[in-house]
């Protein structure tokens, strides 16, 4: 995976954001990189992983693990218990709209980077997932 910094124009699989639409990129993290932490609102994290459950997106043939250092090994892949079914994380993208209509583009392994290693995405992306406002389908 490569790393793109929040707030920069989306640019891992541009032909699928429709034409006219602003995207760009949240959490996209890769080894080494400095990036925001904090403790997310408990609410934040449960709607991001009903999202990462319910409706991920430019689902990919591969899976990617997390780039970042563990003190445990997360397993390979990664993934989450959202109820009572298994989420494989790192094989697809979140997709929210912020307030102005513009599209916040996520690795799924975004919930993986809040709940593991405290990444805390800008306020507009936790905004738009505790609101549940998915991008609509393209």
């Amino acid at each position: 995976m490569t790393r793109y910094e929040d707030g920069s124009p989306y640019a891992y699989s541009p032909g699928t954001v429709p034409y006219g639409v602003e995207a760009v990129n949240i959490g996209w993290l890769e080894k080494d990189s400095e990036f925001p932490r904090g403790e997310a609102p408990a609410e934040f994290v449960q709607s991001l992983a009903l999202l990462c459950r319910d409706d991920s997106r430019n689902a990919m043939r591969g899976l990617f693990p997390c780039p970042l250092p563990h003190q445990q090994d997360p397993g390979y892949p990664v993934s989450i218990v959202v109820g009572t079914q298994e989420v494989v994380l790192g094989n697809a993208e979140v997709r929210v709209v912020d307030q102005n209509g513009r599209w916040l583009v996520a690795p799924n392994l975004v919930h993986h980077y809040v709940t593991a290693h405290s990444y805390l995405p800008p306020a507009e992306f936790v905004e738009a997932v505790t609101a549940r406002r998915s991008a609509p389908k393209s």
